[in-house]
Formats: C-alpha cells, sequence, structure tokens
C-alpha cells in the first residue's frame, strides 16, 4: 500500500487507529474479494486497485464510506464489464459500478476505469483525476499507476499556474456580477454570486500552496490545513452573518454590500500571497482580458 502526496491530510489524531484498521480491512477485502472474485481472477494481474474519497483523506466517521478504484487495461475492460453483466451484477450497456461491504459493516463502491482514460484526463490537466492522484493509497499496482500519477503531481508549474489563474478570474467575474444585483436588491442572485465568490477564493488559495483543490464538500476542511486557506477562511467569519442579515439583500451601492467587501478582502489576501511568491501577472490586475483564455 502506498499513500499519495496528500493522503491523511484531514487525518486526525484522535482517529489514527481507527483509520489505520479500516485501511487493513479495505487491504483485505481488495484481495479476498476483488482480486479473487470469480469473474476477476482471469485479469488479476493486470489491474491496479486505489482507494480514494473520503477514507483516503483520513476521515472516520459513519457518513464516509469507502471508494475503491479498479484500473485496467483497455482491452480487458469490455470483457470484465460483460462478465459482470451476464451475472446480472450490474445493469447492461452501464458504467462498472459495485457496492462494497466490510466484515465490519463499513460500505461503499468499487468501479472500473480504463487505463487509458486515466492518462489522457491526467495529461489534459482534468482536476477530478489530478485531486484523485494527490489523495489516493495504491494497494495493487500491476499497472505503475504509481510512477503515472508522481509524474503528475505535485502539478506542473503550467498546469498549476493555469488552475490559479482560472480561479482568481473567476472569483473577479463572480464579484464583477454582483454589481446589478446588489444596486436593484435582488436576492437569490446575490445569494448565488456570493457562495460562489466563496467558493473560488478557497480554490485560488488551495492552487497557491500547490495543490490541485477538491470536491466542493471538501473545500473547507482541505482549505483549513493550508496557510492561504486559513486566512480565506477567517476573512470570511462573518460569512454566515451576512447570510442571515437581510440588509445583506437590500437595494444599495456595491462598495456598501456586505459581500462585496468581503470579496475584496479575499482578493486582497491573494494578491499579496501571489505576489509573496513572484507572481505578479497581468491577469491579477486586468482580469477581464484573460477571460477567453
Amino acid at each position: 500500500m502506498v499513500k499519495s502526496v496528500l493522503s491523511d491530510i484531514l487525518l486526525t489524531p484522535d482517529k489514527t487507529q481507527a483509520h489505520s484498521e479500516l485501511l487493513e480491512e479495505i487491504g483485505q477485502y481488495i484481495t479476498q474479494e476483488i482480486l479473487n472474485h470469480p469473474l476477476m481472477k482471469e485479469e488479476s494481474q493486470r489491474v491496479s486497485i486505489l482507494l480514494d474519497g473520503s477514507t483516503a483523506l483520513g476521515v472516520v466517521d459513519e457518513q464516509s464510506d469507502v471508494d475503491v478504484i479498479i484500473i485496467c487495461q483497455d482491452e480487458y475492460y469490455s470483457s470484465i464489464n460483460h462478465r459482470f453483466e451476464q451475472a446480472g451484477l450490474i445493469p447492461e450497456q452501464s458504467s462498472f459500478f459495485m457496492d462494497l461491504r466490510l466484515p465490519s459493516g463499513k460500505t461503499g463502491h468499487y468501479t472500473l476505469h480504463k487505463i487509458s482514460e486515466i492518462k489522457a484526463a491526467l495529461m489534459s490537466g482534468n482536476m477530478e483525476w489530478l485531486w484523485n492522484a494527490s489523495i489516493s493509497y495504491i494497494y495493487y499496482d500491476r499497472l505503475a499507476v504509481k510512477s503515472l500519477f508522481d509524474a503528475y503531481v505535485p502539478l506542473q508549474p503550467g498546469v498549476l499556474m493555469r488552475f490559479r489563474k482560472n480561479s482568481y478570474i473567476q472569483l473577479r467575474s463572480y464579484a464583477k456580477s454582483l454589481d446589478n444585483p446588489v444596486v436593484r436588491g435582488d436576492a437569490f442572485p446575490i445569494l448565488f454570486l456570493a457562495v460562489s465568490l466563496y467558493k473560488e477564493a478557497l480554490r485560488c488559495a488551495i492552487t497557491i500552496e500547490g495543490y490541485p483543490y477538491p470536491y466542493d464538500k471538501w473545500l473547507v476542511p482541505v482549505a483549513k490545513q493550508t496557510t492561504v486557506g486559513r486566512k480565506i477562511l477567517e476573512c470570511a467569519g462573518d460569512f454566515w452573518i451576512f447570510i442571515r442579515d437581510d440588509e445583506s439583500f437590500a437595494p444599495m451601492y456595491q462598495e456598501d454590500n456586505n459581500f462585496v467587501e468581503m470579496e475584496k478582502r479575499f482578493r486582497k489576501i491573494l494578491v499579496e500571497e501571489f505576489r509573496m511568491r513572484g507572481i505578479d501577472e497581468p491577469w491579477l490586475v486586468e482580469w477581464w482580458k484573460f477571460m477567453e483564455d
């Protein structure tokens, strides 16, 4: 079993033992129930198997499930899928998705993917797979997936700069889009845009630290583990107060709105952090000129 660079990033000391025991139980399940599954045995030497999701992050609670990914050589994908279809374990013409239950009662699922699709996703800078490559535990690796992941994580400079740039420009775009709804006092657009710009600020903060950003549900917990992320979260400490405050949604000049002011504080933090790292690109100021890049 091999860890990736962000494996266990959310693991707390009080959960270390429980997490270790869960990882061992998952390994036993992979060996006994997947690699030795009657419908998988034929290809068991031609796959890699990894754990991602909340358990790989170090989350151990009643809500977290077990997400196992099987990666196979392309030429064996159809035959594996077909055997499971014929056995009635997955619907015909569907993607491969199997439920699992550990002896302890913990539940989850395992899915099947072609190695070429993973390579293509990583090469294209697909954030979902860059995140998976950053957090996964690799249990079984006949296809050298660890070497593949190592080629892309930590993020390559060009890819990292693109994510930083895109999240920052998106933040500025959401802030600009607040102007008219704020003047009108149009509550729903204000609410939607306020949440969106908060999300983009967290994404930008995480990429400034050099990491891919996670799915939305993990943005805040992961941001808490980074220096820049904690600054954004501290800056947004009044966000829930603003959400509950009718005044935040009343018609007013843009500069008087709570969310507009909050975005300015976000921006100040992010620009300072960029420049501390020697990044002073034109898009930090004239962001609108780079929206189509």
